[in-house]
């Protein structure tokens, strides 16, 4: 068996466990009796020494995942305006905390020298 039909194999074997698992999950929040696994031959599961296929997760959360995601988005988001103007506030104050402490190390200095 080739490479890539072995991979492929894999890849359709993980793909019919997350479709039982969905089947057993839809039974359960119907109020049904979960349906049983059906295997064929070609999906049996990949042997240990088989190099794992590579995994690209997409799996979508929830809608109620969704809609906490942006209810926490939304309370924590600001408007574009308040927040360049807070950006600019700050470095407004840096600036004038770095110029007074300039300016007070200037006058240490200077009262340094003056007194001897």
């Amino acid at each position: 068996m080739s490479d890539r039909l072995k991979e492929l194999q894999q890849q359709r074997s993980i793909v019919q466990q997350q479709l039982d698992w969905l089947d057993q999950e839809i039974a359960k929040a119907g109020g049904q009796p979960a349906p049983e696994a059906v295997r064929s031959a070609n999906d049996q599961l990949p042997s240990p020494q088989a190099s794992p296929a590579p995994r690209q997760t997409t799996a979508r959360l929830p809608v109620s995942a969704d809609l906490a995601a942006e209810e926490i988005m939304a309370q924590y988001q600001q408007e574009a305006h308040s927040l360049q103007s807070s950006v600019k506030r700050g470095c407004f104050l840096y600036f004038f905390l770095a110029l007074g402490l300039v300016a007070l190390g200037v006058i240490a200095l200077y009262f340094f020298k003056t007194r001897k």
